[in-house]
């Protein structure tokens, strides 16, 4: 028992002997102990470099996902700002056109289209808004169909470009009457132009006026095409739809 005291106060005075030592030796100025210094110095940061990769890898990597996430909200910020941009130029086009025409005119959105045997679109406003069927529907580029059913707040518009629509229209010169028919996507017919008429494409089709439901001068097609070597009294027109049918956001219905 005694022995193990004496051990044990033996192993405690070596080792307050040995940090004494090294606290005066690492105290000292010498060069030797300077030099000593630095070699250990130099083997810690060396021991220690693995650990130091890793904070910084990591560190960088946080940092990678910081940039990351300010990227995509930054993306998204332009994007917003690219809508508002388009929005903004689309709505100015439409106030303008409103203001070269004559007519009374109700702005609308397009909520929804619509895959039926019936080629149509839905727009938000409807009786409440004093709109009634048969009232037509314009783009800034021209006619793009009539409204086909109302609701309170909700018109249903069948598309010019639907196989059970037609217009009676007016083009040339002499203002020759002719009806367009509509054929495959965006693209369609006059039907009833006369052989005599000097037609050239690029010519636009406006309605004639003469019916009940469109107003003479909405803008309809573009002639694209001219065939007068047939057997019929009349030439074969094709022509092209000016409005944007598979873009529209916006419309105006005639009131």
């Amino acid at each position: 028992m005694n022995f193990s005291r004496l051990l044990n106060k033996d192993f405690i005075a070596l080792f307050i002997s040995i940090i004494f030592s090294l606290v005066l030796f690492f105290n000292s100025n010498s060069q030797s102990v300077i030099a000593i210094q630095s070699d250990l110095a130099s083997l810690l940061n060396t021991l220690t470099y693995p650990q130091r990769w890793y904070q910084d890898i990591f560190s960088i990597k946080e940092y990678n996902k910081y940039i990351q996430s300010e990227l995509v909200k930054s993306n998204l910020i332009i994007s917003r700002l690219n809508s508002y941009k388009i929005e903004n130029i689309k709505l100015r086009e439409m106030l303008n056109f409103k203001s070269l025409n004559p007519w009374t005119l109700s702005p609308a959105n397009v909520t929804s289209r619509n895959s039926s045997s019936i080629k149509t679109i839905n727009i938000d406003v409807g009786i409440s808004d004093s709109i009634y069927q048969n009232s037509p529907v314009l783009d800034i580029y021209g006619l793009i169909g009539k409204v086909f059913a109302v609701g309170k707040n909700v018109s249903q518009v069948q598309l010019i470009n639907d196989k059970n629509f037609s217009v009676s229209i007016r083009i040339g010169e002499d203002s020759s009457l002719a009806n367009f028919i509509p054929t495959i996507g965006e693209y369609g017919i006059l039907r009833g132009v006369r052989k005599s008429m000097n037609l050239l494409p690029g010519e636009i089709a406006y309605t004639s006026g003469i019916s009940d439901i469109y107003p003479a001068n909405i803008p309809v097609a573009e002639v694209i095409s001219i065939n007068k070597e047939n057997n019929s009294p009349f030439q074969d027109v094709v022509v092209k739809v000016l409005s944007n049918l598979n873009n529209l956001n916006y419309v105006f219905v005639v009131q």
